[in-house]
């Protein structure tokens, strides 16, 4: 099989769209300079894609990469990080990270191709769940946001509505951890569905979320400032959740990550057998050396 590689633009978009996250998709349509996709084809025939989100000074952070079913294993993979890899170096980058969340076979075929082209062994950052909206209609906390009986509890508020105020305050806040923050993830997340608690005009705790590529929703970040309550997850999440049952407009599928033992106890006590459990990897991309032979 012949693969060819191309250039993700506008025109290209809708042959590709299938391979790629809405966000990324998004920040194409819009010519996002930050933003580069590349997609593999066999003549007229998309095969998937690849994209990397360029950070400040000379890093990027892989966001996609998916291969259509009917062609894995033949290469097209490896073509399209090799391709991502030789057109970051031109753009001056010089490390690709990359943080993915798989099932078993999945997650170790991508582990070996990242190692293959010359990443750092993989490592386990965090257990990742999935979850089914439909599983949890009649769960005694969260069952009542996927019902026309649920309100907005007060002191919730969407990102979109958000103060002027209380958003530059958050953007500048030192007690956030890079790694959670509004302004390292604002591009992935949608203002519509992330939402905040926010007390005596300050944002106390968010859930900020993306839309996933198979139709659901990825929960990016969660954080509680000083000056939030213990119920206030619970009641960012429903709030979410139904944010999501709205813009879907019916059932869904749902992902997040427990980056601590605290998190996790808390996620496994609220979903309990109603979920499906993977692994979060992370690695690093040196580009200025030649990859392994």
């Amino acid at each position: 099989m012949e693969i060819q590689i191309r250039v993700l633009d506008r025109r290209e978009l809708p042959g590709f769209r299938p391979y790629l996250l809405p966000a990324t998709a998004e920040a194409i349509g819009r010519d996002d300079p930050r933003l580069v996709a590349l997609g593999a084809a066999a003549g007229r025939y998309a095969l998937g894609a690849v994209a990397a989100r360029l950070d400040e000074g000379d890093e990027a952070e892989l966001t996609d990469l998916f291969v259509d079913e009917a062609v894995r294993r033949q290469g097209v993979g490896l073509t399209l990080i090799r391709a991502l890899r030789a057109a970051l170096a031109e753009r001056g980058v010089t490390l690709l990270t990359a943080c993915y969340a798989l099932e078993a076979e999945d997650l170790a075929a991508m582990d070996a191709l990242l190692v293959k082209v010359g990443a750092t062994p993989p490592r386990r950052r965090a257990l990742s769940f999935q979850a089914d909206s439909r599983d949890y209609r009649d769960h005694p906390l969260l069952g009542v946001c996927f019902t026309p009986r649920y309100r907005t509890p007060e002191g919730v508020v969407p990102f979109f509505q958000l103060p002027e105020e209380a958003l530059k305050e958050l953007e500048g806040a030192k007690d956030i951890p890079y790694i959670l923050s509004w302004s390292l993830l604002r591009e992935r997340a949608v203002p519509d569905l992330s939402v905040a608690t926010v007390r005596e005009g300050r944002v106390r705790s968010y859930l900020l979320a993306e839309e996933s590529a198979d139709g659901g929703f990825v929960l990016l970040a969660a954080f509680r400032r000083e000056g939030a309550r213990a119920s206030d997850f619970l009641r960012l999440l429903r709030e979410l959740l139904s944010r999501c049952w709205y813009w879907r407009g019916g059932d869904f599928p749902f992902y997040f990550s427990a980056i601590n033992q605290h998190t996790e106890e808390l996620a496994l006590s609220l979903m309990g057998e109603r979920r499906t459990e993977r692994e979060e990897h992370a690695c690093a991309l040196s580009l200025t050396g030649a990859e392994p032979g």
